[in-house]
């Protein structure tokens, strides 16, 4: 067992195909094929299952070899850091996945007051569902992850950011010209038009979980129109094409502008938390670490950045 199969198996592992592994680790596909076989040879199991289609997938010995494949190559990395003596002092890439919420609105103030400590660091950032960032944490693409809800997992190391809530978005006036006082009720909402996201979304599954504890689902409304965008749902509310649950981070800015019209919703809980995630079995690099660091300790004021 080398570096190079170990290293091979985690890019295909993460990126789902032996030929983009090739491309990021710059060698031939059929290369990247024989350090996968000559690692399966040597531990006596098959890692990827090749016979389920275009892509390759995990078997049950592949996911955990995973876990130990990153931690060696993890390690290596920190090894070669304290030998050139840049441990605490290099720059480097983050890769961070973030859902919608958190990476749009919030992630990039946090980012910008990093920056001011004059911390080298560049970063990849992929804005995704959220359910695409924890597998991404899992599978480490990513080495940080910006997520509006929990998937338990015993892997994954959560850390609270802020308190967001959901709010129903309104074309102006939709409900009269002045805010009603306490809100509106559920049952205001049934006789509109939503407007939902996709299935991964975190906000999608709380507000279907939040439903299914009253007994409730989509099919209380009007109708339903499906959105892959939260900003295509904000222009639509906007539009009058019907209502949405969204955060409230994410519709500030329409509403101090006067576009939309927001209510909390009198019956139905709606807050929620934002968090940090990691692998737990995942030694981060350098740069992710100072990352992680600055966002514990800037989040532990409970201090929203000025956004």
């Amino acid at each position: 067992m080398d570096f190079d199969q170990i290293r091979a198996f985690i890019n295909v592992a993460s990126l789902r195909s032996f030929s983009a592994a090739a491309e990021k680790l710059f060698i031939s596909q059929p290369s990247i094929s024989v350090r996968i076989k000559a690692l399966e040879e040597e531990l006596g199991v098959v890692l990827l299952d090749r016979s389920t289609g275009r892509e390759p997938t995990l078997t049950e010995a592949g996911r955990l070899f995973l876990d130990y494949a990153q931690s060696i190559v993890n390690l290596e990395d920190e090894c070669r850091e304290k030998l050139s003596g840049q441990l605490e002092s290099a720059g480097g890439l983050v890769h961070v996945g973030a859902s919608t919420v958190p990476g749009t609105y919030l992630l990039p103030f946090l980012l910008a007051e990093f920056k001011q400590k004059k911390e080298m660091i560049d970063y990849n950032i992929d804005i995704l569902d959220t359910s695409a960032v924890i597998e991404g944490v899992l599978n480490y693409s990513f080495e940080i992850g910006f997520v509006g809800l929990i998937d338990q997992d015993e892997r994954l190391q959560y850390n609270e950011l802020f308190e967001d809530e959901l709010m129903l978005c309104t074309a102006k006036g939709l409900f009269g010209s002045t805010p009603q006082e306490g809100g509106l009720l559920l049952a205001d909402c049934f006789n509109h038009y939503l407007l939902v996201r996709e299935k991964g979304s975190a906000t999608r599954r709380l507000l279907e979980r939040k439903l299914d504890e009253k007994g409730l689902d989509f099919s209380c409304f009007k109708g339903i129109t499906y959105f892959n965008s939260l900003e295509g749902i904000k222009q639509a509310v906007r539009a009058g094409l019907g209502i949405a649950i969204v955060s409230k981070l994410s519709v500030e800015d329409m509403v101090n502008s006067g576009q939309v019209d927001t209510y909390t919703i009198r019956d139905l809980d709606m807050k929620r938390t934002l968090y940090m995630v990691y692998h737990r079995h995942r030694i981060l690099n350098a740069a992710a670490r100072r990352l992680r660091d600055f966002v514990i300790e800037r989040c532990s004021k409970q201090e929203m950045p000025d956004l």
